[in-house]
């Protein structure tokens, strides 16, 4: 693809992302405050609920990514954004509409199985960016999902707080047919099927493709290190609106929470972009490195604080490394696939967001247990000692792939 085509479609591509990022955040924050609504009980049941719910979504979703990516790969990948864009708008709107929360747990497993929008959204950038501009495209995506998961949140929570939980479910669906609408005149693809025999394997040849990228062992080791991202931040967030509601009472939690969403996710998208250009010059495995480490001492100071402005404050600094860990991660799992002459990018990032899905359920239902057995401040500690942990193992473990593209007109190689 020429390059301003290869731009012009990353442009518009991460312009749709954001507005799902915004979509997703104007209403997943609050959710346990919506649950609560529901009628399931205390606030151990909504934080179980909560946990729950996130975990069933999670779980289905992680199903589903590998057989939608391998799909992509024989039928191409902006179908998967669109697919992501309007299933999702219908779903979500639906959500609000639920009267019990079985309702709701049904319309999160659907939701589960026809959405994904990092996976989907980051498969087609990887597919038609130039390797040697991977962590500028990446950080682009990163910067979308930080923005939108920022202004989302502080929308969501203006809208919630004055008109009900119900309504911010309607806006999020027009929010997604949007970012569809966007992605159908504006983002192309340039989609070279397979030949013929291989693409009529039926979904036997699917599993097929599936387990023969599975076998690869720096993928194996890079779902681990996504899983443990993904875990890590998704393990605070069912219980971060009740934990500023513990600090103060008499502040609105649903709107603080806005608030420290919007901070953080600030920061976070202004640091994703500059990270990503600085892991196309030194390397990703690097940037990663420092970013795990980073996050994970930023976490521990997070379980002693006395008040919300304290919070922000920290959140706001954990921005700055969350912003590097998933472009840098990104980066290095497209340019292996790119330099092993893979055409392969939708199964690849199908397995990646099983990791991810994984660490999205499994992260929000161990939370919402542990916060409930054994306080809210110690979800925090674990949660440093695992990104602290991914920090010691990541040098050892993961390899940055070979470059031999060029970079403004000179050979790079690593």
């Amino acid at each position: 693809m020429p390059q301003e085509g290869w731009q012009r479609n990353l442009y518009a591509l991460t312009l749709a992302s954001f507005l799902m990022f915004m979509a997703f955040g104007f209403v997943f924050p609050f959710l346990p405050l919506f649950i609560a609504e529901l009628g399931v009980g205390g606030i151990e049941q909504v934080e179980v609920w909560s946990g729950v719910t996130a975990f069933g979504q999670a779980a289905v979703l992680s199903v589903f990514s590998p057989v939608w990516g391998a799909i992509a790969d024989r039928y191409g990948r902006r179908v998967m954004v669109l697919r992501v864009a309007f299933a999702g708008g219908i779903i979500l709107g639906l959500m609000g509409l639920s009267q019990n929360i079985w309702q709701f747990l049904a319309l999160r497993l659907i939701q589960g199985a026809l959405t994904g929008v990092v996976a989907a959204s980051t498969a087609l950038a990887s597919a038609f960016v130039p390797r040697e501009r991977l962590g500028y495209a990446m950080g682009l995506i990163q910067m979308s999902a930080f923005a939108g998961n920022s202004v989302g949140p502080l929308l969501g929570g203006f809208v919630a707080d004055r008109v009900g939980y119900r309504a911010s479910f309607a806006v999020t669906a027009g929010l997604m047919l949007s970012a569809g609408v966007i992605t159908l005149l504006f983002v192309r693809e340039t989609f070279v099927p397979p030949p013929p025999g291989e693409g009529a394997r039926g979904f036997r040849g699917l599993l097929e493709d599936i387990g023969g990228r599975g076998r690869d062992k720096q993928l194996i080791v890079m779902m681990m290190v996504i899983f443990s991202i993904q875990y890590a931040a998704n393990v605070v967030l069912p219980i971060l609106p009740l934990f500023v509601q513990q600090l103060d009472a008499r502040e609105s939690a649903a709107t603080m929470t806005g608030v420290i969403y919007t901070v953080a996710g600030v920061v976070a998208s202004v640091s994703s972009a500059w990270l990503g250009r600085l892991g196309d010059r030194v390397g990703h495995r690097p940037v990663l490195i420092v970013m795990a480490l980073g996050a994970g001492v930023i976490y521990l100071p997070q379980a002693f604080v006395r008040g919300v402005v304290e919070l922000i404050v920290l959140r706001g600094l954990l921005g700055f490394f969350d912003g590097g860990l998933l472009p840098a991660a990104n980066a290095l799992i497209s340019a292996g696939t790119k330099s092993e002459g893979r055409g392969s990018h939708g199964t690849t990032y199908g397995l990646i967001y099983l990791a991810t899905g994984m660490g999205f359920g499994l992260g929000p239902l161990s939370g919402g247990f542990l916060a409930a057995s054994l306080g809210l401040r110690s979800v925090f500690l674990i949660t440093a000692g695992i990104l602290l942990a991914l920090a010691l193992y990541l040098p050892f473990g993961v390899k940055e792939p070979p470059r031999r593209a060029t970079l403004s007109g000179q050979a790079v190689s690593e």
